[in-house]
């Protein structure tokens, strides 16, 4: 925060001038991220030579997007372990088995299966290191007293999925690990701060959102899963739409789902098609969800402050879709000044 922002107000106010609604980065400059840290709670924490059945165990029975790596022997947090991850391992181990079944005789389908799904159930997480993954490597760690503007920028710019957030910048306790929907929370819960910037919060997602988003990609339902988890790897997308044959949103299929299609030892077999594939999953009312373009900010945060929701469909007045909406593409829409960001996106 400048130190003569105070000063200009004042004066402002001194000359009957109506006060400027605060931005959103100086909203956040004045709130630490010690203000976001639950009440109760625990980090789970897995080890680094876990095998991945158990991993794969306490993402899907904590409801969890992402969980830190501790190394043992390095007594230190080297990684954080998320659904993304989940979907480069399960392509990994499934294109090894295949090259090593093509160089021999090879078993059988049914067998191959089985053993891609134990291959991927015996995976340690350490060997997360040894795979080009689809996202920046390494392990990026904020303190509980540093601005939540610093942690959003964090986030934002090293592409992160979650925030790691401890006494210090280096610390080896870890408190809390920061998602961007938290934040989006945290401004559901301060309504002075969205009444006083109607211009901000008013404006469309096609304005503000839209053009942060990822490059839509959408998947037939009939296609298979391994080509689904191809898109959502090569893209580093979240989720993808699932059309029916004549191009219509039936479904949508995202990096959470993957994690319990693993914990259920569903992706053995990467040939089922993605209808089959989600026709396993439990029925969750909040994994379909839509948005409009011309939806309002002021609409939209309020409804990722549930950590149940993971992505919007955006689809438009004709039912066409036109992008995925995620809480950090809202969080950088946020962030990003109005005269920086890129052009709105033309919807016709």
């Amino acid at each position: 925060e400048q130190r003569g922002a105070p000063l200009v107000a004042r004066w402002r106010r001194m000359a009957g001038a109506p006060a400027e609604p605060p931005s959103f980065s100086q909203f956040l400059q004045e709130h630490e991220l010690f203000e976001l840290l639950p009440t109760h709670g625990k980090v789970v924490t897995l080890d680094a030579d876990l095998p991945m059945k158990h991993a794969l165990d306490a993402l899907a029975s904590h409801s969890a997007s992402c969980l830190p790596v501790w190394d043992s022997y390095q007594q230190r947090f080297v990684d954080v372990f998320t659904c993304t991850d989940l979907v480069d391992i399960v392509l990994f181990t499934h294109r090894t088995l295949a090259a090593s079944a093509a160089a021999t005789s090879g078993a059988g389908a049914v067998g191959q299966r089985g053993e891609a799904q134990q291959a991927i159930e015996r995976c340690q997480l350490r060997d997360l290191h040894g795979l080009k993954r689809s996202k920046p490597s390494g392990f990026v760690m904020a303190s509980v007293d540093d601005s939540m503007y610093h942690g959003c920028l964090m986030l934002k710019q090293h592409q992160l999925e979650c925030l790691p957030l401890g006494d210090a910048a280096c610390s080896s306790s870890l408190l809390h690990l920061l998602l961007p929907e938290q934040v989006l929370a945290f401004v559901t819960a301060s309504p002075d701060f969205r009444n006083g910037a109607p211009q901000l919060f008013g404006a469309s997602l096609a304005q503000a959102v839209l053009p942060h988003c990822a490059a839509l990609r959408t998947i037939s339902r009939g296609a298979s899963l391994a080509d689904a988890l191809m898109l959502l790897s090569e893209g580093r997308l979240h989720a993808l739409p699932v059309l029916d044959d004549s191009g219509a949103l039936v479904d949508v299929l995202s990096c959470r789902d993957v994690r319990h299609l693993a914990s259920m030892s569903k992706t053995g077999d990467l040939s089922a098609s993605v209808e089959e594939s989600l026709r396993v999953l439990a029925p969750v009312e909040q994994r379909l969800q839509t948005c409009s373009p011309t939806d309002s900010l002021l609409m939209t945060v309020p409804r990722f402050a549930t950590s149940e929701l993971a992505q919007l469909v955006c689809v438009d007045e004709r039912g066409a879709v036109c992008s995925v909406v995620t809480s950090m593409a809202i969080l950088t829409g946020l962030l990003t000044p109005a005269e920086a960001a890129p052009s709105s996106v033309d919807i016709e």
